[in-house]
């Protein structure tokens, strides 16, 4: 039986690109990668050259993405995304298309989320989309906390002044994790993450979530209320509604 043919709409970053290549390559699958998001087309064409095949497509137009799933009568099994890229009833209906080799079986998602896809449509044409929630999570929230610590303890400044041999000294105490309120908007895998480790580190953490009897944090009723009469909390939320 010929292998199963995969379309990558949008390459992964840096060396995580060669690891997918490969380890999709190892089970036996025959892939497609769209070179639009690399950044060395050069680099990857003559490393890859011979056990993957290229196409170079805006994955965002939808026209120009129709035309390349179903180039040449073939089609592809299986399509991967990881920005998300929209995948609607017209392009779910030419990729399942009687006339090609290979019709569409399943859309896969690098990441949170199905919105991307006309999932009413995919379920008509026989189409499984799938996702991973909660993959990253671990590294949104460790990159949430350095984050959060760099702006309490103006890392950056104090990174700036012993490049220049210059010990700076702080005007005043930074303020103590525990005296600190973290609002976390969407508590998800990702949100309770970081939310989490707040919490381990001593701080106060609100949420905000759509169902909030099953989140896990104390929850606020709206946005604002996440600021409201806190010191230096920035106002990203005004009286006026936008309509």
């Amino acid at each position: 039986m010929p292998p199963h043919r995969v379309l990558l709409l949008d390459a992964a970053p840096g060396d995580l690109l060669d690891r997918e290549l490969a380890r999709l390559l190892g089970h036996g699958l025959a892939v497609t990668l769209n070179l639009r998001r690399v950044a060395d087309h050069r680099a990857v064409r003559s490393g890859w050259a011979g056990r993957v095949e290229f196409t170079d497509v805006d994955p965002f137009d939808e026209a120009a993405l129709i035309a390349a799933a179903v180039a040449g009568g073939t089609g592809f099994h299986a399509v991967k995304s990881r920005a998300g890229v929209p995948l609607r009833a017209a392009f779910l209906a030419a990729a399942t298309g009687d006339g090609l080799v290979h019709r569409l079986r399943v859309v896969g998602r690098a990441g949170a989320g199905t919105d991307h896809v006309d999932l009413a449509a995919a379920a008509r044409h026989g189409v499984a989309v799938t996702h991973t929630p909660g993959s990253n999570a671990d590294a949104v929230a460790e990159f949430a906390l350095a984050q959060l610590l760099a702006l309490t303890r103006d890392l950056t400044a104090y990174n700036e002044a012993s490049h220049e041999g210059r010990w700076r000294t702080p005007p005043a105490p930074a303020r103590a994790l525990p005296e600190l309120t973290l609002g976390v908007v969407g508590l998800g895998r990702t949100g309770l993450a970081p939310a989490a480790r707040a919490r381990a580190l001593g701080m106060d953490v609100q949420g905000l979530a759509r169902r909030p009897a099953e989140a896990a944090v104390r929850c606020a009723d709206h946005l604002a209320a996440l600021l409201d009469g806190r010191p230096g909390g920035v106002p990203v939320v005004t009286a006026r509604r936008s309509r």
